[in-house]
């Protein structure tokens, strides 16, 4: 019944570590997104569009990153 328009609720791919992407995420390209909550802790990652993440280079950044991260 909540959501929050300020965020993204992204599902995590069957057999991705969460963890193990936000965190090379977050050491090779400075870019922060936050685990799910609750029973959705490693299930789902929420990305924020608040400031400048609303910015469209800032999507095509964190794309970019995602798809890296996950290729490799």
């Amino acid at each position: 019944d909540s959501r929050l328009p300020d965020l993204t609720t992204v599902k995590v791919p069957e057999g991705v570590d969460s963890a193990t992407v936000r965190r090379t995420l977050l050491e090779t390209y400075n870019i922060e997104i936050g685990a799910g909550v609750g029973q959705f802790a490693s299930s789902v990652w929420r990305i924020g569009l608040m400031g400048p993440n609303a910015r469209p280079e800032s999507v095509t950044l964190i794309l970019g990153a995602l798809a890296d991260v996950l290729d490799a």
